[in-house]
């Protein structure tokens, strides 16, 4: 099959986050099993600035994509991208919902709070218009029935993938040996800092953490709208010794190392249409702590693969980071039961069920 993915998003993983990582997951995916996969995506340096970039992309799409037709025997729009051709693609379309724009901006505030709303109205186009809808969770499907008025009748859920090669040790015994050689009390968080990941949540909690436990550090992993305001709590807390905030991280390898190094996993996310992340921790044998929100719960099952607690609630964040920090045990347990539950997540799992979902739209089927 010969598909397009039109994609105006970031494409570094470090600077685009879990849709840069899903999308060109699911592309790899797609080319190992023999299929032809091509973004398309704005081109040359006109204009400036990754809003302008992507609507002008859009504007333009639908003569770029009549000349390109006869290329393609599907066409997939990956969340506002091709709101403009959805309903008159020359070729099967499908419109796949990394996140639901609107759903995120009630989470938000001040200027990104008002450029998602915006955003979503071109999402909800682009969903409405579209003939089949792919979501990442059970929960998102809900959102975009109810905020955008999509039949459930169109609506498909296709979980995002992991790569588990590249995070899971791929001989039998190493596992063993890779949590063995951890550090202890290593708490690690990685999240694009966005008010939603309530990131300053996991600080205050820490703080309580480090009273009772001293040998207990944080490392924080990525970059945002939060960033400089983060660093400010860490000081104003007197964190400073016990807290990393590393920012982005360039290399992949750089972020592997350091899921190999921590003992725990925690995102205090309050919004979440998926989480490549915990797929992530689970697949680097670390238990989660995070919350009930959302489509967390989904991905993470509590008590089996981590602990989830209320979510903006430090006080039971820190008695969940305490509890599996000095619990060896469930700690465990937990690890065993994550390192399989991500199995059915691998790309070339997903990228099958993406096959099977697209199948009848892509041959004309009823």
């Amino acid at each position: 099959m010969r598909i397009a993915f039109l994609d105006s998003w970031l494409q570094e993983v470090a600077e685009g986050s879990g849709t840069a990582a899903a999308i060109g997951g699911l592309a790899a995916a797609l080319t190992a099993r023999g299929h032809q996969v091509e973004r398309l995506g704005p081109e040359g340096p006109w204009p400036r600035g990754l809003l302008l970039r992507r609507l002008w992309f859009n504007l333009t799409l639908p003569r770029r994509l009549a000349a390109l037709a006869d290329r393609y025997d599907l066409v997939v729009g990956f969340d506002i991208d091709g709101f403009r051709v959805a309903h008159r693609c020359p070729v099967p379309y499908v419109c796949s919902l990394k996140g639901v724009l609107a759903d995120e901006a009630r989470c938000e505030r001040g200027w990104p709070r008002l450029m998602l709303w915006g955003l979503s109205l071109l999402e909800r186009r682009n969903a409405r218009r579209a003939p089949l809808v792919l979501s990442t969770s059970r929960y998102s499907a809900e959102r975009i029935e109810t905020l955008y008025g999509v039949s459930a009748e169109r609506l498909r859920v296709l979980p995002e993938g992991i790569d588990i090669a590249l995070w899971a040790p791929p001989d039998h015994g190493a596992p063993a040996a890779l949590d063995a050689a951890r550090e202890p009390h290593t708490v690690l968080c990685v999240a694009r800092q966005y008010p939603r990941k309530r990131v300053a949540d996991l600080l205050t909690a820490f703080g309580s953490v480090q009273e009772r436990l001293p040998t207990a550090r944080l490392v924080v992993i990525g970059d945002g709208p939060e960033h400089g305001a983060l660093q400010h709590q860490v000081a104003r807390l007197g964190l400073g010794a016990v807290v990393r905030l590393l920012g982005a991280l360039a290399e992949d390898a750089e972020v592997r190392a350091w899921y190999r190094r921590a003992s725990i996993f925690c995102l205090p996310s309050v919004q979440e249409g998926f989480g490549i992340v915990f797929l992530e921790a689970m697949a680097s044998g670390l238990p989660v702590v995070s919350t009930i929100s959302t489509a967390i719960p989904e991905v993470v099952p509590h008590g089996r693969a981590g602990l989830l607690v209320p979510p903006r609630d430090p006080a039971a964040l820190a008695e969940a980071l305490l509890t599996l920090l000095t619990d060896t045990e469930l700690q465990q347990r937990c690890r065993a039961f994550g390192r399989e539950h991500v199995k059915p997540f691998s790309w070339d799992r997903v990228a099958e069920r993406f096959l099977e979902t697209v199948a009848p739209l892509a041959t004309g089927e009823p």
